[in-house]
């Protein structure tokens, strides 16, 4: 198929609906996060993969932010055109105005909220024009309600509030084809100076001319609506490579197993042992199994993670400090739980776990193997002391963090993306604890503030969900680009006056580097994204000795 020919436009001018406002904010379409990626994301990253090589995105509302973060996201991958439009107008509109801009003979249409299944090259190969649809809906008043005869686009009936469902309707989705632009472009006289124009009605003036094919939607993913979001959502769980997750759509219910039986059985046994005034914190257990296939089934928690709030919510940073000291007063609730945790489980976690990480990483990595000779890094041109340069002088560090008040119940875990939060009531959830710290479900406290501080200082969320570029030029020389949400920095230096209100901030920022660098083989399959880990951890523990060394 010939895909110099065909471009796609991508519908992100308007902001979200005010329901899912309460949840973000006000944001772009587009950025509407579903499971750590927006939207948008999901959309180009499909694209791409089915070969895609025109794509022009129309933006409007605070299109500052969806332009830096999709630019930032995909310079590397493809030249994304963004094209102005009034966002207060209808998505007809907007596409009225792009096609202006537009070139291409073939046009292909999709709402930037909108993720299908169905492979577009493919149906693009065997169709003229068409319109995906699907019997998936309620309450034809909401929706773009058509019907279909021979397979080709019949009537068509947009948000009619006295229409009542029949089994001949479907609605549409939000992907359309049109194989011939120049006719799409005629139609825009026709309008006589309407000033609002839905896409039914280009559907419309369209198929006066053309014949339009309805194509059925195999999997459809509406994040625009709040009522669909929890849905779509649910539906992309995701995990990581030795963990599976799967979704029961109609019990709400998560069901966890695992590669790794004895941190599963470890993390069922912190659920089922938290005290009671904490476990309002947590999921609700449905049912665990310990046996040698062990699972846990959690209640699914629909609400977004504070990783994805993080990075495409557009919340005040007065909102975001409150949050912070809301994690901070649920970080002294697990303090009053004291426990012992002896200098033999600090070595374990901060030097033990950080030396074999390392082996097993230099062991399946030859890239790595080669970094970790060099007693130099060169992150992004400056210079910086590499591991086998500083590690004497890390253990000596990690020697002087044992601390009796430190020691109580931790989460282990205490990442964003392990946080779901309802805003709105100031509600958290936790996710994934860590199970045993050491010897037991006691640990240091530390540890789970450094986990917060690699989140929103160091990035670890912003890296997961792909917002940052990393390469290796030479064998010690990394160039390095991470991503910054907006108000970044003030919310950072705040998280760093309440941590240094408790704790020694250099110690934070140790186990922090620590951290970063003991992760590399839990994201074997990205290697991009270990690069940039093991740059911020170095980075880290140079800012370390650096301070300390004064």
């Amino acid at each position: 198929m010939n895909y110099d020919n065909i471009h796609v436009l991508i519908l992100s001018a308007g902001k979200i609906e005010k329901e899912l406002e309460s949840i973000f904010g006000s944001i772009p379409s587009g950025l509407i996060p579903l499971h750590g990626k927006p939207a948008i994301f999901r959309i180009i990253d499909k694209l791409l993969k089915d070969g895609f090589k025109k794509i022009s995105i129309t933006t409007g509302f605070k299109k500052e932010i969806l332009e830096k973060i999709v630019s930032e996201q995909y310079e590397d991958q493809i030249k994304v055109n963004f094209i102005t439009t009034d966002f207060e107008k209808p998505p007809g509109n907007s596409i009225l105005t792009a096609i202006e801009k537009i070139e291409e003979q073939q046009l292909l249409v999709i709402l930037g909220d909108t993720l299908v299944e169905n492979d577009l090259s493919n149906l693009i190969q065997n169709n003229n024009s068409f319109v995906l649809m699907s019997d998936n809906f309620e309450m034809p008043a909401n929706w773009c309600v058509v019907t279909s005869k021979d397979g080709k686009l019949d009537s068509i009936f947009d948000k009619e509030k006295d229409l009542q469902k029949t089994n001949e309707q479907y609605a549409l989705v939000g992907v359309y084809y049109f194989d011939d632009l120049e006719s799409l472009k005629h139609s825009h006289a026709e309008f006589n100076g309407q000033e609002r124009i839905e896409i039914s009605d280009l559907i419309k003036k369209y198929k006066e001319k053309k014949t339009i094919s309805t194509e059925i939607c195999n999997e459809w993913y509406d994040a625009g609506h709040v009522e669909n979001y929890f849905v779509s959502k649910q539906m992309l769980l995701k995990a990581r490579y030795f963990n599976s997750l799967r979704f029961d759509r109609e019990s709400k219910i998560v069901t966890k197993t695992s590669q790794n039986i004895t941190k599963l059985i470890n993390e069922i046994e912190w659920y089922r042992q938290i005290p009671d005034g904490l476990s309002r914190l947590t999921p609700k257990i449905i049912d665990t199994d310990q046996s040698k296939n062990p699972f846990l089934k959690l209640e699914y928690i629909k609400y977004p993670t504070l990783a994805e709030l993080w990075l495409y919510s557009d919340f005040s940073p007065k909102l975001w400090m409150e949050m912070l000291d809301e994690l901070f007063e649920i970080l002294n609730q697990f303090k009053k739980h004291s426990g012992i945790v002896t200098v033999d489980d600090y070595d374990l976690i901060y030097k033990t776990k950080t030396e074999d990480r390392l082996s097993e990483l230099t062991n399946s990595n030859e890239s790595f193997k080669k970094i970790l000779t060099s007693d130099v890094l060169l992150i992004n041109g400056k210079k910086y002391r590499n591991w086998p340069a500083i590690k004497e002088d890390i253990e000596l560090r990690i020697h002087d963090l044992h601390h009796e008040d430190d020691n109580c119940l931790i989460h282990g875990d205490l990442c964003f993306s392990n946080i779901f939060c309802d805003f709105k009531n100031k509600n958290f959830k936790l996710i994934d604890p860590r199970g045993k710290w050491g010897s037991t479900m006691f640990g240091d406290m530390k540890y789970d503030v450094a986990k917060l501080r690699h989140s929103l200082v160091g990035g670890f969320d912003t890296i997961v969900n792909g917002l940052c570029t990393a390469s290796l030029i030479e064998n010690n020389h990394v160039s390095m680009k991470v991503f910054e949400p907006k108000n970044h920095q003030q919310v950072c230096r705040y998280l760093d006056e309440l941590i240094q209100n408790q704790w020694n901030l250099n110690e934070i920022k140790l186990i922090e580097g620590l951290l970063f660098i003991s992760m590399l083989p839990l994201h074997k399959d990205h290697f991009e994204r270990q690069l940039a880990f093991y740059s911020i951890g170095i980075q880290l523990l140079n800012e370390v000795l650096d301070e300390t060394d004064v």
